[in-house]
């Protein structure tokens, strides 16, 4: 009788144990981050958010949210650099002038994200970036600029003087982004059924009067900048810009062009974003080929400082 439970024993024993054994030998030594680790990180006391009084946000610590928001985490790091310091600028110049601060991350989103295993790589990966940064912001004539940035170019920066009407941003000049030719996001095509396109167009334009196969013919590009994108569309008797001809219609940029295809409306695209100041795509390239990320700033924006700003 004591020989069958031995041998019983034995057996519920064996049986708990395989799944481990089978885990330790298909898995190895690899192992997701300790636990502890990652609670460290979420019990870090911060100050994300702005307060009243004496207490002042950290901008450190809520750039790293910032950032984890804006660009590729598979980026190379110094185009992440690049990044962390318009994240900063335009950080330091919502606070100065009191106006909408840039959308950051908490560690529960970033974690829910990324889940436990990416969650420690990719924090440290941005901590890095805030760290090697620290305190510097993109100035002209010593003020912070309005550090715009976007996805891909359609081959070249946009002019905020054509793009924007405007003197007081020189350092948003348009230059040469040819290296974003090879994204996937640099063309693309969509196609509209007429009825479809009217019903859009009529959203921003209501007292466009026409019929679905006459649609196209009250729809006229009249002015591009540099860049080639547009800058004033005619639809019907009104003239609206092409920025908001692009939200309109949700189109990957406003350097587009329209053409009926088969009794259908072709749109083409070029580039991601509205094409002012830093090319995303472009300061990854520029990265790959050694620019370090004060370069790369100082590519896409002209004639700029980066500095330290103490806060």
């Amino acid at each position: 009788m004591k020989e069958k439970i031995k041998t019983c024993l034995a057996v519920c024993v064996l049986v708990l144990t395989i799944p481990y054994i089978v885990t330790i030998l298909f898995q190895g030594d690899k192992t997701s981050p300790e636990p502890e680790k990652v609670e460290k990180i979420l019990e870090k006391d911060s100050e994300e958010t702005q307060k009243d009084g004496n207490q002042e946000m950290n901008v450190e610590e809520y750039l790293v949210g910032v950032v984890a928001k804006e660009i590729p985490l598979d980026y190379q790091t110094e185009a992440i650099k690049a990044q962390t310091v318009i994240a900063r600028t335009a950080l330091v110049m919502a606070l100065e002038t009191k106006g909408e601060l840039p959308v950051s991350m908490s560690r529960e989103e970033m974690l829910k994200l990324w889940g436990q295993e990416g969650f420690e790589e990719n924090y440290r990966t941005l901590e890095g970036a805030v760290e090697a940064t620290k305190g510097e912001i993109l100035c002209y004539q010593k003020e912070p600029i309005h550090a715009a940035f976007h996805a891909v170019s359609a081959g070249s920066t946009r002019s905020a003087a054509e793009a924007l009407q405007t003197k007081e941003e020189p350092y948003l000049a348009s230059v040469d982004s040819k290296i974003d030719i090879p994204s996937v996001d640099y063309l693309k095509v969509i196609f509209m059924e007429k009825k479809e396109f009217l019903q859009k167009i009529k959203e921003i334009c209501p007292k466009l009067e026409t019929e679905e196969k006459e649609v196209l013919e009250k729809v006229e590009i009249i002015q591009r900048d540099k860049a080639d994108y547009v800058t004033q569309i005619k639809v019907g008797e009104e003239i609206i810009t092409g920025e908001e001809f692009r939200k309109n219609l949700e189109l990957n940029s406003a350097c587009f062009y329209i053409k009926e295809v088969e009794g259908q409306v072709r749109i083409l695209t070029k580039g991601l974003g509205h094409g002012l100041g830093l090319s995303q795509y472009g300061a990854n390239e520029l990265a790959k080929e050694g620019k370090d990320y004060r370069e790369i700033l100082q590519y896409y924006y002209q004639e700029i400082q980066i500095e330290k700003k103490k806060r």
